[in-house]
């Protein structure tokens, strides 16, 4: 194919087999730093976080590299960093960089990029040199200067961003150190290798550079699955703190968490029209219940009154969630879709959808007693199987109906109660049928 007719493919990259995906990411990479290869590369974005290819290393990507998990790549349910970094301010930021250190600085560590014994040191030294470009930059701000440039009266924002790049640049190899303590990206659960890592790698960069010791806690937090978890094992962490220190950095952090799970709930409740895919919505009601009883069982240190109410309308806005769009008329769409396979009418987008409200609802099921919503779901649950266990008696016990309807029906009893209940509503049909 040639290279630049892929840029007319747009979203048809995201589903492509994972192969000619790599290869078509290695073909833009050919084509160079075009404006309409970096739109293609942002709107595939959430598939390279999924396959992540090996990419050519570049100077812009090495620059990235200490902070490249605090940018939100858009991916389903996946939780965004604590601390967003915004990718249109590196891409401004790095021109700026790259004039100020210079051609001929650059040559000098060209060894970075490459595989040789002295990368490491030459990483290094660039990050050095890209540090002391961005402090540089960031001085001078203060007279006026870039401020166009970087877009900082549009988005005041930016400034924080740029600020906190140039703190990680200044422990870069600390968070080399890091990312390779907590890999591969997302790390599931925290083990002793990793908190032992963490404190150690810590330790290092709190008595050399304190100032940035809570991005370095967020960075670490940026490469779990679930950033809470991390709460819990940051209060007993000695990084060589006072004990004030380490409760102020805690409180922080504790901040970022609660805000996240905060956006994660509303952004669900802001969705126009509700979810439509009862299965994501009940991923996420799982999720956000698990980040808030990690989160609320780390906080009984800190016996924080806002953070309590906090996390009580969190948890009521993850109780709406459900109750409207996991419950709320699941038991119609199922028993529909089970009919429209007697009327012949079905078709694999209806089936399709209401496979995923079933699973949904036996989903919710682990977290309906914490949400108070047990009785709800169980009515709900009980009236949708006894329909359904009708429907398949009548079909293939009595045969007064489709097969197929009943086989759809154990079916759909299975997703919902489990094969065991299934299997004994199968068992039931066919002591009847051979009577």
């Amino acid at each position: 194919m040639d290279a630049h007719a892929i840029l007319g493919l747009g979203s048809k990259l995201l589903d492509i087999d994972e192969e000619r995906f790599r290869q078509v990411v290695g073909l833009l990479e050919q084509i160079g730093d075009l404006p309409e290869v970096q739109k293609t590369f942002s709107l595939i974005r959430p598939r390279l976080a999924e396959v992540r290819p090996k990419r050519r290393q570049t100077f812009k990507r090495l620059f990235c590299e200490p902070f490249e998990d605090l940018f939100h790549v858009p991916s389903g349910n996946q939780p965004a960093p604590l601390n967003k970094i915004d990718r249109g301010v590196v891409n401004k930021l790095w021109s700026l960089v790259e004039t100020q250190v210079g051609k001929d600085r650059l040559r000098a560590v060209v060894g970075a990029l490459g595989d040789g014994t002295s990368q490491v040191q030459q990483a290094n030294a660039f990050w050095r040199l890209t540090g002391s470009a961005v402090t540089h930059i960031l001085e001078q701000l203060e007279t006026g200067r870039y401020v166009d440039e970087l877009e900082l009266r549009l988005n005041p924002d930016r400034l924080r961003t740029i600020q906190d790049i140039a703190k990680v640049l200044a422990i870069a190899p600390a968070v080399a150190e890091l990312k390779a303590v907590l890999a591969p990206k997302p790390v599931p659960k925290l083990h002793k290798d990793h908190l032992d890592g963490i404190q150690a790698i810590g330790r290092t960069v709190a008595r050399a550079h304190p100032e940035t010791l809570k991005l370095f806690i967020l960075l670490a937090a940026a490469r779990l699955s679930d950033p809470s978890i991390l709460l819990g094992s940051l209060w007993d962490m000695d990084l060589g703190q006072k004990a004030s220190e380490r409760a102020a950095l805690f409180l922080d952090l504790s901040g970022n968490v609660v805000a996240q799970i905060e956006e994660r709930s509303r952004t669900v409740a802001a969705a126009p029209g509700g979810m439509t895919d009862r299965m994501a919505a009940a991923d996420l009601a799982v999720d956000l219940m698990a980040s808030l009883e990690a989160t609320r069982s780390a906080m009984e240190y800190s016996r924080n009154k806002d953070f309590d109410q906090r996390l009580k309308s969190i948890r009521e806005s993850v109780h709406d969630m459900v109750r409207t769009q996991v419950i709320a008329g699941a038991d119609g769409d199922i028993l529909n879709a089970v009919e429209t396979v007697t009327a012949g009418t079905t078709d694999t987008g209806t089936m399709v959808q209401a496979e995923n409200q079933a699973r949904a609802l036996r989903k919710c099921s682990t977290i309906a007693d914490t949400l108070g919503l047990r009785g709800e779901l169980k009515a709900v649950t009980q009236k949708t199987t006894a329909s359904l266990i009708d429907t398949a008696r009548q079909a293939l016990a009595e045969r007064n109906g489709d097969a197929r309807a009943g086989y759809t029906a154990i079916r759909m009893i299975e997703l919902i109660s489990g094969p065991a209940e299934a299997g004994q509503v199968i068992e039931e049909i066919m002591r009847t049928g051979r009577r």
